[in-house]
């Protein structure tokens, strides 16, 4: 049995109540998967599909601006992984990229998507790079924030990932009993001093917690550490990395080792930004996402 039961456990005991309850959008829906009932903005019609994933502990309303940038050109479908937010994980669900990367193909089978554009970030994103090294017939392009390559990860892990978290089940109860108070740590340390952005996503994502959402990291730190490069790396998919120069969190990384894994990938550096280039800057990041796809379609 591994730790990441545990935190299946507390979801199911925060119920299916929960879940209904979040769907504050008739945009949003509940969609059953191997890997748990995912909660799905979708905002419909035919335009080219856009996959977007909120990096925990956001959650789907942390990205409504750049939701609504993107939705003139994209049928966006922004949906909480399992683990995160309002989308809870079954016992069979264990974060790994592999799984992780059918969960996303599962959701798109679901929704009759045969091709799709990823924007995710961070520790997503290598969930993304493998669902493109697997399916690159179902990826046209990979849009990645703060996404470095996974040894560059693992160095972050170490740095910055309480050790306890590392342990099975004592990490899941420590973030189950402490959930609150980690995710308002997490934006301190990944956001610039001073930033304008922290209080509405401490608000944000502190509702979402409240009323009963996931936040499953040390499920993930499990769950990733045992990826392996060749589930990640030689992918061919048009690839744009966009990534901060002010995030106090990845001070000692180097984004260019993205490369390791997707060699023609492109670079952008958004200057005086944090963690969240997406959602600190959702204007100018919908501007890179509609030329780049553009650009290479």
């Amino acid at each position: 049995m591994q730790g990441a039961n545990l935190d299946s456990i507390i979801a199911a005991i925060r119920g299916r109540k929960s879940q209904e309850k979040s769907l504050r959008s008739e945009n949003m829906k509940l969609l059953a998967t191997q890997a748990g009932i995912l909660r799905v903005l979708d905002t419909g019609g035919y335009k080219h599909p856009l996959l977007i994933v909120p990096d925990g502990p956001c959650v789907i309303e942390h990205y409504a601006d750049l939701i609504d940038l993107l939705s003139s050109d994209f049928r966006v479908l922004c949906f909480d992984l399992p683990g995160f937010g309002f989308s809870y994980p079954t016992l069979k669900y264990d974060f790994g990229v592999s799984q992780t990367a059918e969960v996303v193909i599962e959701v798109m089978d679901l929704l009759d998507i045969s091709y799709a554009s990823l924007s995710f970030t961070c520790a997503n994103g290598f969930y993304a790079l493998c669902l493109a090294k697997t399916y690159p017939n179902r990826v046209s392009h990979l849009v990645l924030g703060q996404t470095p390559s996974f040894e560059f990860m693992r160095q972050w892990n170490e740095r910055i990932i309480p050790k306890i978290l590392h342990i099975p089940y004592l990490g899941q109860a420590i973030v189950a009993g402490f959930a609150r108070k980690f995710s308002s740590r997490w934006y301190d340390t990944a956001l610039p001093q001073n930033s304008e952005h922290k209080s509405l996503f401490v608000e944000y994502a502190d509702q979402a917690l409240k009323s009963g959402g996931c936040f499953c990291v040390a499920s993930l730190v499990q769950g990733l550490r045992d990826t392996k490069d060749r589930e990640i790396s030689e992918v061919s998919v048009p690839t744009l990395l966009i990534h901060r120069n002010r995030d106090r969190s990845h001070r000692q990384t180097d984004f260019t080792s993205l490369r390791d894994h997707a060699p023609k990938a492109e670079i952008i550096t958004f200057q005086g930004c944090g963690h969240f280039p997406d959602l600190e800057r959702p204007r100018e990041y919908a501007k890179h996402i509609k030329q780049f796809v553009s650009a290479v379609a």
